[in-house]
């Protein structure tokens, strides 16, 4: 009997090591921003989810049914709209970002609800913070791209701090969301002074990292969720007393002061961060023709949206001339929302978010202000959980409008954390029954299965999304052999994965260039050729495949067939000047003229 009691805290356990373990691997692997990256953490998290069908019929505090009941719905509209996408590979990656997302989510509602428990998660997770800010430091000092993982490359953000992740911005998100949090531990835990301390430098480390990511969303959102910390803390701090209120708010409000002239200092000192600063409403930023296009995008399907992943289509057919690069995502997630899920998935955010944000409220009332009245004891775990997590809901209200955290899924797992904490306080109250409720055992009856989907799903996916990723760095790498190897390999696990066609196109066409026999080389020209061509029709409207093939076709002569895929390429993508470039090259070649001679095909052809 002993061991079969023991059992499911040994599970519980494990499943909590192997959270931590997945968390801090998403966020290594660059944010998981690639398959290939991310379905290493969601395997570990599947795994924690068999773990948690010994958890069953523990008995552990209840949460609020109508927030795990409101997730489910909403999230299963998000998966099945994803499913029925337009391009499912494009898709996959908002479909196993959720999957991995219920799964933390659940976890932390329904079975590790014990306050030392969260708080682990919270100590390791501003552990892998520090290593983020001395990375950044690294990167804001020398003005390099440096990345301490030497095949994992950034994008070229100058001296902007962005640790493991490839964007100061994803950084940010993090960083605004563990120092708010470490912040309330430091407040309102009932830990040691030696672990306050610790925590107390690591969230001032997260802090200092935030300033040199230059992130004006990170800025704003922070200064929200300082806001209302200050806000909960000193709505506890009237119900403990006048001495205490007037007390410790003044002390509270001079280190505020002190810590904000600090800031201010070391930022008007840097010529970088003092313009970055001073440009945090600019007008003129090119989110807003972003913004512009995802409406343009809403109004095709309003109630439905476009499916998943399709922003970077119609974000193309819908740019300004002032939109050169490829816009991708929205940097709004409202917006990208509303724009590929419709008004059910924005009406559905909407209730989620009301819905987490009462129960965290209702849960603040009772752990803070009334508590504390009648014990005059302000210090708790669960309270300062509980502020944590609803200064750090206010920060990604704020932070949505300007960036796509919600689409980075290293931040969807942590903010799935957040909300976990909000569903349920891990505070027992009023008798508790014998055994959990029939509905709270089906509650956590979706872990094991979200597991056993997410171990058999990236078992199958892993193989593929390995194998392009290494035939990608072969094509960069010109290593045409190595790559027409790893795409063979990968199309042998993943045949419908467009960018592995690509990627054995574009090694077929290096070949065919190195040869010196003109047969040889139309002969891989030509497989390269059919290669691209089956990379398109898996994803009809992804740029890069179109203009390699129109490419390859005109090194083929082939002149007529490319400029029928060129009059799609403009079609869907009118306003493109690298687009009108590749055109004018085409038609260089094709007659023998000078680029200006020739003219462009009407968009709406």
């Amino acid at each position: 009997m002993e061991k079969n009691a023991r059992l499911p805290s040994l599970a519980e356990g494990l499943s909590l090591l192997l959270l931590c373990a997945a968390l801090t691997t998403i966020q290594v692997l660059i944010g998981g921003t690639r398959m290939v990256f991310s379905l290493p953490a969601y395997a570990l998290l599947g795994a924690a989810g068999l773990f948690a069908a010994f958890s069953l019929r523990r008995r552990l505090p209840l949460p609020n049914q109508l927030c795990l009941a409101v997730t489910a719905l909403f999230c299963t509209y998000i998966l099945g709209r994803a499913l029925a996408s337009p391009v499912g590979y494009i898709a996959r990656s908002d479909v196993y970002s959720v999957l991995g997302g219920l799964v933390v989510y659940f976890f932390f509602a329904c079975i590790l609800t014990k306050a030392r428990q969260r708080l682990f998660l919270v100590a390791c997770l501003l552990a892998l913070a520090v290593g983020h800010v001395l990375i950044g430091v690294v990167q804001f000092r020398d003005g390099t791209n440096f990345m301490p993982i030497s095949w994992l490359q950034r994008y070229d953000y100058d001296r902007r701090a962005s640790g493991f992740y490839i964007c100061p911005n994803h950084l940010a998100g993090v960083l605004e969301v563990l120092g708010v949090i470490g912040l309330s531990v430091v407040c309102w835990s009932r830990w040691p002074i030696w672990g306050k301390l610790l925590v107390a430098y690591a969230t001032g480390v997260c802090y200092i990292g935030l300033i040199l990511t230059g992130s004006r969303g990170g800025y704003l959102s922070t200064v929200t969720s300082l806001l209302v910390f200050a806000i909960l803390s000193l709505a506890i701090l009237r119900r403990s007393g006048g001495n205490m209120f007037w007390k410790v708010g003044a002390l509270g409000a001079g280190a505020a002061l002190a810590l904000a002239f600090v800031v201010v200092f070391y930022v008007s000192k840097n010529d970088f961060l003092k313009d970055r600063a001073q440009n945090t409403f600019e007008t003129t930023n090119m989110r807003i023709e972003l913004w512009k296009s995802a409406i343009q995008q809403w109004k095709l399907q309003p109630i439905l949206g476009t499916g998943s992943g399709t922003y970077q289509y119609f974000g193309r057919m819908f740019r300004s001339e002032s939109v050169q690069l490829d816009p991708i995502y929205v940097h709004n997630d409202y917006l990208h929302l509303l724009a590929e899920y419709g008004l059910l998935g924005a009406v559905g955010m909407a209730i989620f978010l009301a819905l987490h944000l009462r129960t965290g409220w209702q849960n603040f009332a009772r752990l803070g202000p009334k508590r504390v009245a009648l014990s005059q004891r302000p210090l708790s775990n669960a309270l300062a959980l509980n502020v944590g997590a609803l200064a750090a809901v206010a920060s990604y209200l704020v932070h949505s409008i300007f960036d796509f955290n919600l689409h980075i899924p290293a931040n969807v797992l942590l903010m799935a954390f957040v909300f976990g904490l909000l569903a349920n306080d891990g505070v027992v109250r009023g008798s508790s029954p014998p055994v959990p409720p029939q509905s709270q055992t089906l509650w956590r009856l979706i872990l094991p299965v979200l597991g056993a989907v997410l171990l058999v799903q990236c078992a199958r996916l892993l193989p593929g999304e390995y194998f392009s990723e290494r035939a990608r760095m072969a094509v960069r790498d010109q290593q045409p052999g190595v790559g027409l190897l790893y795409a063979l390999k990968g199309l042998r696990y993943d045949p419908q994965n467009p960018d592995l066609h690509y990627r054995l196109g574009a090694v077929r066409m290096q070949l065919g260039d190195a040869s010196g026999d003109p047969q040889v080389a139309a002969s891989f020209h030509r497989e390269g050729i059919a290669e691209f061509k089956r990379a398109l029709a898996i994803a009809p409207q992804e740029q890069i495949y179109a203009l390699e093939l129109a490419n390859a076709l005109d090194s083929e002569r082939r002149f007529d067939e490319a400029e029928a895929i060129f009059h799609d390429i403009i079609r869907f993508d009118p306003k493109s000047l690298s687009v009108r470039r590749s055109y004018e090259g085409h038609l260089k070649l094709r007659n023998g003229k000078p680029p200006s001679e020739g003219n462009p095909p009407a968009a709406d052809s």
